[in-house]
């Protein structure tokens, strides 16, 4: 995939991400408001239409205190409480003294469909064009409603014939000065008038449901049809009342919807409000489907812009591209003109100076390679003057022994077999056996050469077959003990220990010599140079041990003047175990 591409993906992956968080928070934010929204709909509906309510519900309370106090219902009710005629006849008196000033109150008022005066022996009822008595009274339910008249007062429901009657009820028995007379009168409202709030005041659009109920769910009346079931819980329109005053969202009939419920002042009845899921949350699907086409004109926007401008800032980097591709075609060093003082012109200056240097290290590598050459042939050259001294060392010691010279044939023995240890094969390592062999070999050379002057003694505390160290590595330090230790004076002794802990072998080789100032032993536990130093530096063979066992080796030297000097050196035992692979 090209580079230009590449970076396409990764700023519409940007963007995407970035669309995704916001959107996310914009949904959330959004859904917020829509249900506030809903909130304020539904709380804004119950308030009107219980304010209107109430105010036609005292109208209708009004007219029937209007009623029940008027002074010729009162006379007309007075005569009726003492027989002053007979109830048979009760009738005629009613139409004659009541009846017009009933209607006028039905006329007046607009509200109250109709007019029950209820009576021991008579039911008188008036609406605007008609008038009834019935006096077939049911006793035990007169006798009933008037024992307590007190808790009959007020708004009732009643189910006539399948039609809910709503009427305001007025005991007559302690109304104006005809307290001993027993009925009421019954004002039946006209649903319509009273309750027209519910059903003018919404708009279509809101789509909001209104419902009239008493405290047990039945509806009173409602801007909804509902032939088949007047409870609002049992048809599903809501699964309970909420408080009054109090929003919830609950399932309906079908879907989610919110619902407030309010109380109508001066009753039990409660003022419900209803509004369906969309009208207070988002239609998630529709948001997507409307958020992802905005996504998808700004990143094909996105995407032609940053073709065009990745086509005219890599340009350069096609031009650097090409002429890397053509190194391994010629044999000329290739080149990058340019004039560009940007970060492109910059880079292809940096690789003409790389090339530049590369010519550079071939030519170096050349001439590395030419040396090396060389190098091998003086190797094999010294090889054979390596022969030609085993074969002279040989022939010494056989004249050695032929004229009877044994501590000659003895050393000439001795310089042969430590000389073919320290050379070897060419191998970086030997075993450690090996490499002390070799050390006892030049101390015995070295105690011929300075007979009552030098005495040594090697101690082996562990057991040190398998391990394998770096060729030469203990011979300078014993070397370096003789020379500068205990030659210096006129006789001197020289000890090598070697023991082991749980982790690290310990070599240590002591001396009893002239010892070094603590300056100078400063200078080589910090790795520095001094002045004096000749032939194998201690500097030099530290820097070596760490090169081979890296920071786990330890090189320790300690010295006294005139006292004498020890150097330890700690190996740990797993970088030495001659069962690991180690390279030559």
């Amino acid at each position: 995939m090209r580079i230009r591409w590449k970076f396409v993906w990764l700023c519409s992956l940007v963007l995407l991400i970035q669309f995704i968080v916001s959107n996310m928070y914009l949904y959330s934010q959004s859904a917020d408001l829509v249900r506030k929204q809903g909130a304020e709909l539904v709380g804004k509906y119950v308030s009107q239409s219980s304010g209107s309510i109430q105010n036609e519900l005292t109208n209708v309370v009004a007219s029937a205190n209007t009623l029940v106090f008027n002074e010729t219902l009162q006379q007309y009710l007075r005569k009726y409480a003492v027989r002053y005629f007979e109830y048979e006849k009760a009738n005629i008196d009613f139409q004659f003294d009541c009846v017009q000033i009933i209607r006028t109150l039905l006329s007046q008022t607009g509200n109250i469909e109709e007019v029950q005066v209820h009576l021991e022996e008579n039911i008188f009822t008036l609406s605007r064009s008609t008038y009834s008595n019935n006096n077939k009274v049911n006793l035990d339910a007169f006798n009933e409603i008037t024992a307590s008249p007190r808790t009959n007062i007020g708004w009732h429901v009643q189910d006539q014939d399948g039609v809910w009657k709503v009427f305001y009820r007025v005991p007559l028995s302690g109304s104006g000065k005809t307290s001993g007379i027993r009925g009421w009168v019954d004002l039946i409202i006209r649903p319509e008038v009273v309750f027209r709030s519910v059903t003018d005041a919404v708009s279509a659009s809101d789509r909001v449901e209104l419902f009239v109920t008493d405290k047990a769910g039945g509806t009173i009346y409602s801007n909804r049809n509902m032939p088949d079931n007047r409870f609002v819980i049992r048809s599903r329109h809501v699964m309970a009342l909420p408080e009054p005053g109090e929003i919830s969202i609950q399932k309906g009939q079908s879907e989610v919807v919110m619902a407030k419920t309010d109380r109508i002042p001066g009753t039990d009845w409660l003022l419900l409000a209803r509004i369906p899921n969309e009208s207070f949350r988002l239609d998630s699907i529709s948001y997507i489907r409307t958020s992802l086409f905005i996504l998808f004109v700004p990143l094909v926007l996105l995407a032609t812009i940053i073709l065009f401008l990745t086509d005219y800032i890599l340009r350069p980097l096609k031009q650097l591209v090409t002429v890397m591709s053509s190194i391994n075609q010629s044999n000329v060093t290739p080149q990058i003109v340019t004039n560009s003082l940007d970060e492109f012109g910059l880079l292809a200056n940096r690789f003409n100076k790389m090339m530049g240097r590369i010519d550079e290290q071939i030519l170096i590598i050349k001439e590395t390679e030419q040396l090396k050459r060389e190098a091998e042939m003086g190797a094999f050259q010294s090889q054979i003057r390596q022969h030609f001294l085993y074969n002279t060392l040989a022939l010494i010691s056989w004249n050695a022994r032929k004229e009877k010279a044994s501590e000659t044939e003895r050393i000439s023995n001795l310089f042969a077999r430590y000389y073919r240890l320290a050379l070897g094969k060419g191998e970086t390592y030997i075993t450690l056996e090996h490499e002390m062999e070799l050390m006892q070999h030049y101390l015995e050379i070295q105690r011929y050469r300075f007979v009552d002057q030098l005495k040594f003694e090697i101690r082996v505390e562990a057991q040190i077959g398998g391990y394998r160290v770096i060729r030469n590595l203990l011979q300078p330090l014993v070397e370096n003990a003789v020379e500068h230790g205990v030659l210096s004076k006129e006789r001197g002794e020289l000890q090598v220990v070697v023991r082991e802990d749980e982790d690290f072998l310990i070599i240590q080789i002591t001396d009893d010599g002239v010892g070094a100032d603590p300056e100078i032993v400063l200078r080589i536990n910090e790795g520095r140079s001094f002045e004096g130093e000749t032939g194998f530096s201690l500097n030099s063979i530290k820097k070596t041990l760490h090169s081979y066992y890296g920071t786990d080796a330890v090189f320790e030297f300690r010295s006294i003047a005139g006292i004498g000097t020890t150097v330890t050196l700690k190996l740990l035992k797993t970088r030495i175990d001659g069962n690991r692979s180690q390279k030559t």
